[in-house]
């Protein structure tokens, strides 16, 4: 089978010649397999692991970034980011802001900043591989890092008006984005992964009632846009997350991601129970522990355990529970993941 038929497969709830895999991390991590694959190029490690997926987002072609001295940058929303890899915000432009009209004078970002058109070797790529395509949109995120957590958690309650223009602002972007790269490349994207981090380790950064409010709405019009163009739709949220995932599940979301496996309520064998026969589970091979600092065997064993938990029925996309493995992950390990999913997934279909 090639990686669009085995990753269909998952989808369909069907058993093909293996589960599909997925890799997510920082380039530093990615050298580092490269090293321990003894591969040439990023292409060539993932063809060897085994990867099924390509990612090919929108590139920017917009106006140059900032950069400072002390390596933190400017984002395209205004925001300065610095520290270790993806970094912190290091400033919140609306931390000030009062009302609808201080969200409406700031100066945001233009569509056009992107080029969307996939290349002719992208496409070439998109002939076997299962392809991520649109944007990241982690606009929850975005909203936060504008006004500052605090603030916006506080403004949900005491300005809700605001805090609606500024997602509203944000959301718009990334949906305009996605929307025009799905239209320029009809039939090359088979899914739409966006990002954003709801669940905390204990439980939802805010109460399921606020989240439907202010974010429940945002997440369907991206899963009603993905399924517009015939692509599935995965939803990457770290943390506790069990009570919104009916509300997933409601709004027709294809797939979550990581599955953080070690915060509360995410007992893999509890959640593919009450929820597996309605969503793909994506990732729960558990990062902070067992990829960090077990052994190979080890990590070979949480393997099988979470194959034989979540892929029991083919519903399952094997990844480690975080979505950017960062270099102090083993590359071995990471390897040992890969090639017992390849082996045992397929000597059990």
């Amino acid at each position: 089978m090639t990686s669009k038929e085995r990753t269909s497969a998952a989808f369909s709830g069907k058993n093909g010649d293996r589960l599909p895999m997925w890799y997510g991390g920082a380039p530093e991590t990615t050298h580092n397999i490269m090293n321990f694959l003894g591969a040439d190029t990023e292409d060539e490690a993932m063809e060897i692991a085994g990867i099924d997926f390509r990612t090919l987002r929108p590139k920017y072609v917009g106006p140059e970034l900032k950069t400072y001295d002390d390596g933190s940058y400017d984002t395209i929303w205004g925001i300065k980011r610095g520290g270790y890899h993806y970094g912190q915000p290091l400033n919140h432009p609306l931390a000030n802001a009062e009302c609808v009209g201080d969200v409406d004078k700031y100066m945001w970002p233009e569509i056009d900043w992107w080029d969307v058109k996939l290349t002719k070797q992208e496409i070439k790529l998109a002939e076997d591989y299962f392809i991520i395509g649109g944007m990241w949109a982690p606009f929850f995120h975005d909203v936060t890092e504008f006004l500052g957590m605090e603030k916006c958690f506080i403004d949900m309650y005491l300005n809700p008006g605001l805090v609606e223009a500024v997602t509203e602002k944000i959301f718009n972007y990334y949906y305009g984005l996605s929307e025009k790269a799905f239209e320029e490349n009809k039939g090359l994207i088979d899914m739409f992964f966006f990002g954003n981090d709801f669940g905390s380790q204990r439980g939802l950064l805010c109460s399921p009632e606020m989240w439907r409010n202010f974010f429940k709405p945002g997440i369907e019009k991206l899963v009603t846009l993905g399924h517009k163009y015939n692509i599935k739709t995965a939803l990457h949220s770290c943390g506790d997350i069990h009570e919104i995932i009916p509300d997933l599940i409601d709004i027709g979301l294809d797939a979550v991601n990581p599955i953080q496996v070690n915060a509360e309520n995410m007992d893999p064998a509890v959640l593919k129970r009450k929820f597996g026969k309605d969503i793909v589970f994506f990732g729960g091979i558990d990062e902070n522990v067992i990829l960090a600092t077990g052994t190979e065997e080890e990590v070979r064993k949480e393997t099988r355990r979470i194959i034989d938990i979540l892929g029991a029925d083919g519903k399952y996309i094997v990844a480690a529970s975080h979505d950017y493995l960062l270099p102090e992950i083993p590359a071995a390990n990471i390897c040992a993941m890969f090639d017992e999913a390849k082996k045992y997934s397929a000597s059990r279909g």
